[in-house]
């Protein structure tokens, strides 16, 4: 680590992931002139990562299974893109600790190849171009330090809340200021995806990682749901519209996607009477079925249930909040950055315009560079023209490089909040919640209708690994 880098904390960037399923469509109602169709023993209703797990485990014990998956591909927020020869990963990136995570050793026993990634050396720039210093982020790091001690003792309210009592920040002025709220913004409301006053204290203090290094993958993450849907029989563009469990058998009604009106809320759509509710194609039947869909879309009724959802798992449901991270993807013909670093910040008076860059450099991929953005800023992004994103992730570049920096030859942007297959990412303790809420949305439904996904997982919430172990269990 030289005089001008930082160490950073393994929860920095945590990846993101969501099923699948379609955020903003209606109910569609029963058409009694559909044929009913015998569809196996177990339908598993999501294509991420989590529904993905569950069916490649059923069909390896020899059950029936298939995959119902409302877009037209698997992975959910597992998504890659070849960007001129690099592989970006557009929703998770990382394994986050290889230690005892099944993924890493999905990763290991097929021959996938990961590359260990690291928080140093990193750089953050002050407003005037300066470089931080090892000794200014060692104090910052110990005051975030405290601000997790200060959490124990507040865990119901809000990080802004929790902010606003700290004594110490109280003394901070100019750029110690500017980068402590840095240090929050990049260690804790990127990594959630969530800006201070939507998210709880007592998130500071939970651990989703394994133990040992994180890594990355050179091909994509994409490489771990491709594997896994090896051999499954998925049904792309097939949008589920209710599950009825209420007798022997598990009844599953369903839309071609093409046909749904994404522009509709289901919620809208069951609370207002004037809304026309669209018929379903299609009726199949299973033993069982698990639910492997955003928790967003459980949030709003996409799907409808037969009996209605208990009343305690609506409301642990809608105790998390889903928070929202895009990623601006840009390519250089060489870097002018340093090519050792992984992380970039660049500070700011309003902490909540910071934003965070990561460099695949050193983890063996050279003009590229990463800007990655969380919460209310993540969201406005995706209204916005190319070109203006462009100028807002330049205007760090050019604050931390010099205004001669070339300009890129390509950028591409994500738009997760917008996406009618995810409308957010990961979920995340809102002030008042707590884990306990996660074992409550896993609850199964009369033995029948099981539930799998990242925000069922009271240990590993908000992970990739989370959820596909979520999968496992469900299965």
């Amino acid at each position: 680590m030289n005089n001008n880098s930082r160490s950073r904390r393994d929860f920095l960037i945590k990846a993101t992931l969501a099923s699948a399923g379609l955020m903003l469509l209606p109910y569609c109602k029963k058409n009694n002139t559909s044929p009913e169709t015998k569809n196996g023993d177990v339908i598993v209703i999501g294509a991420g990562i989590a529904g993905l797990a569950a069916a490649r485990t059923l069909k390896d014990q020899g059950v029936n299974v298939s995959v119902l998956e409302a877009s037209g591909r698997h992975g959910g927020r597992i998504k890659t893109v070849n960007m001129g020869g690099y592989s970006a990963d557009f929703g998770a990136s990382w394994i986050h600790g290889i230690n005892g995570n099944p993924l890493y050793k999905l990763a290991n026993d097929s021959g996938i190849i990961t590359v260990p990634t690291y928080y140093e050396p990193s750089y953050i720039y002050d407003m005037d171009g300066q470089e931080i210093t090892a000794e200014e982020w060692d104090v910052v790091e110990g005051l975030l330090e405290q601000l997790v001690d200060s959490a124990y003792e507040n865990p119901e309210v809000s990080l802004q809340q929790l902010l606003d009592m700290f004594a110490p920040l109280q003394g901070l002025t100019g750029k110690m200021k500017r980068l402590f709220l840095g240090g929050v913004r990049s260690e804790i409301e990127i990594p959630y995806a969530v800006d201070t006053a939507d998210i709880a204290a007592r998130a500071l203090f939970t651990n989703d990682s394994f133990p040992g290094k994180d890594v990355v993958f050179p091909g994509g993450m994409e490489s771990l749901t491709n594997v896994l849907a090896q051999g499954l029989e998925i049904k792309y563009n097939t949008f589920v519209t209710k599950v009825a469990y209420a007798g022997d058998k598990v009844y599953v009604y369903t839309k071609n996607t093409a046909d749904i009106n994404g522009h509709r809320s289901c919620l809208a759509c069951h609370s207002n009477s004037n809304a026309s509710l669209l018929e379903h194609d299609n009726v199949l039947t299973a033993d069982k079925v698990v639910v492997a869909l955003p928790l967003a879309m459980l949030m709003n009724e996409n799907v409808l249930f037969d009996p209605v959802l208990p009343a305690e798992k609506l409301e642990a449901v809608n105790s998390l909040g889903i928070g929202v991270m895009n990623k601006v993807f840009l390519k250089f013909q060489e870097n002018f950055w340093p090519g050792d670093g992984y992380f970039f910040e660049y500070l700011k008076e309003d902490a909540s315009k910071v934003i965070e860059f990561f460099s695949p450099t050193p983890t063996g991929t050279s003009g590229f560079i990463v800007a990655v953005l969380a919460g209310q800023q993540a969201r406005s992004i995706e209204q916005m023209e190319d070109g203006d994103v462009t100028d807002l992730v330049m205007g760090d570049l050019k604050g931390m490089f010099g205004t001669s920096i070339p300009q890129p030859v390509a950028m591409q942007k994500t738009a997760w909040h917008t996406n009618p297959f995810a409308l957010g990412v990961y979920p995340h303790l809102k002030p008042g919640a707590d884990l306990s809420v996660c074992d409550t949305i896993a609850e199964p439904l009369d033995e029948k209708v099981f539930f799998a996904g990242d925000a069922t997982s009271r240990k590993y919430m908000a992970t990739a690994h989370g959820a596909f172990i979520s999968g496992l269990d469900a299965a």
